[in-house]
């Protein structure tokens, strides 16, 4: 019998990028392509995802993608993996149109097979068979995946928690999670997202109460600022809106085509005339109106950053209007976030945050549901996944401690780029490769090297300095001075005269160089490099990046 292989190329010990492909007697099949928000975007990247070209040596045994839901952590690299293995695409209709909305951008809607499932489905993919189990989430149509193999069953979670009432749609289907524990599972794959909270996660409903107060109490403008996937939220306001009479506004790109899907659908439901365009909203009584904005995070060229700016569409935030931030603050995003509390305030608005008010509920199992998740899916196994690793090993610790009968031999901690093996005897990481992030160009939307955006940090922190070395045509000697251009180099000013002591240096460096160094222009170069280097560290404790270039005349 062959062995399960579980090889996750992000999304562990990390935020988003999360991506799991499992492979079983020469096949492989690959658990969402999700995109990440890496530290790196001062220097010009916007968005990370896995490193794909780690599966070429597995091409031959790719046969499909199956992607649990559409939040962009999950799909948002979709279109990446697809320009390098063209494959059929399987999940919900809903992730499924969020996806072609994508697709569409890179002119590849048409090379790609997609395949619409529903919860309850079963579906062979070669020596694979999938059940698509119902997750709620704070999206909708959400699936844990149940794959079967002729070794055992694997359950990946996906996003979810336990919540017995959400807004749109039904439950989890712990009916069909216990009927497949029953019949033996050999590991869960787990979310670890919230796996540091006590207790159980909030149904999405128990945001009402505080919305319904919010409506009925502010007597000027209402601009509301969530997830543009968060569509339970989203009907809550439309539903609440409606409620107290005021009309809804969307701004912003990505939330008008998320409910513009949605409500294609059917799973959101608008009364009425509630929504209406700009230009009917600008008519109406401050409160007579609500906006539902993008920009929960602080994004620069989101809707509320703009308006907190004074630069959208002749609009902006005014004294007297009321911003509530119905999202949770994603690592990384703290700075963003401050900048524009800021900006609000200083408009003279009242802020309402999820610390002040229940106007946010997570969407990721916290421990008493990763408890439900356990006892009721009965695995051998248990993988945390989804997080950062302290999130990880904290699901390790709470499943040791109050889930019976499992101990540090029966939860596996995992990186990006280990090859962990599974089967009825046993479960071990068997290699371990080293995965770099692929990152996004965020003006070209193209995938740059990793040591571009290496090359760009030096840049950052040491600044750069240009050589040019002047040659003879035909000779090894000097035809003139060489010329040094610094660039944001600190410790450079015209009076400690180290620009004229580099270029002396670097002129008595190519005359003691040996004839055959200079003639070989590549390593005369790279010489001239490591000494000047050398000099500049020495002198100035300063690591700048050196570019050298040979002129013959």
């Amino acid at each position: 019998m062959s062995k399960i292989e579980v090889i996750p190329l992000g999304g562990i010990g990390e935020f988003g990028m999360n991506c799991m492909g499992i492979r079983y007697g020469g096949e492989m099949i690959v658990v969402d392509a999700g995109m990440g928000f890496p530290e790196e975007t001062p220097y010009g990247v916007d968005i990370s995802i896995p490193n794909f070209d780690f599966l070429e040596e597995y091409r031959d045994d790719l046969t499909a993608i199956i992607l649990t839901h559409g939040h962009e952590d999950h799909i948002g690299a979709l279109a990446y993996i697809l320009r390098k293995f063209n494959l059929p695409v399987y999940s919900s209709r809903f992730t499924l149109a969020l996806t072609e909305k994508r697709l569409e951008e890179f002119d590849m809607m048409g090379d790609v097979l997609m395949h619409t499932v529903k919860a309850g489905d079963r579906v062979k993919i070669g020596v694979f068979e999938i059940e698509f189990i119902h997750a709620s989430h704070s999206l909708v149509e959400c699936f844990s995946l149940a794959i079967h193999t002729p070794e055992g069953t694997i359950i990946h979670t996906g996003d979810y928690k336990i919540d017995d009432t959400p807004v749109i749609g039904k439950p989890y289907d712990l009916e069909m999670l216990g009927r497949i524990g029953d019949e033996g599972v050999l590991a869960l794959l787990c979310d670890s997202t919230n796996a540091t909270v006590p207790g159980r996660t909030p149904s999405e409903q128990a945001v009402i109460p505080a919305f319904e107060e919010i409506f009925e109490q502010t007597e000027g403008r209402l601009f509301v600022s969530t997830f543009s996937s968060s569509l339970h939220r989203l009907q809550i306001i439309f539903d609440v809106a409606a409620q107290y009479g005021r009309r809804v506004c969307v701004l912003g790109r990505s939330m008008q085509r998320n409910i513009e899907i949605a409500t294609s659908l059917g799973l959101i439901k608008v009364v009425g005339d509630t929504m209406v365009e700009l230009s009917d909203a600008r008519k109406l009584h401050d409160d007579e109106i609500c906006y539902l904005v993008t920009g929960s995070q602080g994004e620069m060229r989101a809707a509320l950053w703009n308006l907190a700016t004074g630069v959208y569409k002749g609009m902006e935030i005014e004294k007297g209007d009321t911003v509530v931030l119905s999202a949770r603050i994603i690592p990384g995003n703290e700075k963003n976030i401050s900048r524009l509390i800021g900006h609000l305030y200083k408009r003279g608005a009242n802020i309402i945050e999820e610390k002040r008010r229940l106007v946010h509920v997570s969407g990721h199992a916290s421990q008493e549901d990763i408890r439900i998740m356990v006892e009721t899916a009965k695995p051998k196994y248990v993988i945390p996944i989804h997080g950062e690793y302290r999130m990880l090993f904290r699901q390790k610790e709470f499943i040791k401690n109050h889930v019976g009968n499992y101990d540090d031999k029966d939860i596996i901690l995992i990186e990006n780029g280990n090859v962990l093996e599974l089967d009825q005897s046993g479960a071990a990481v068997v290699e371990r490769h080293e995965i770099f992030k692929t990152f996004i160009d965020e003006e070209s939307m193209e995938e740059i090297e990793y040591d571009i955006v290496r090359e760009r940090k030096k840049l950052a922190y040491g600044g750069a300095i240009s050589l040019v070395v002047p040659m003879s045509k035909g000779t090894n000697s000097l035809s003139g001075e060489p010329q040094i251009t610094f660039e944001g180099v600190a410790g450079i000013d015209p009076i400690n005269g180290f620009a004229a002591q580099a270029r002396k240096e670097i002129a008595r460096a190519v005359d003691d160089m040996k004839p055959e160094h200079i003639a070989n222009r590549t390593m005369f170069k790279e010489n001239l490099r490591i000494h000047l280097k050398r000099l500049v560290q020495k002198e100035l404790s300063s690591k700048p990046v050196i570019v050298t270039t040979v002129v013959e005349v």
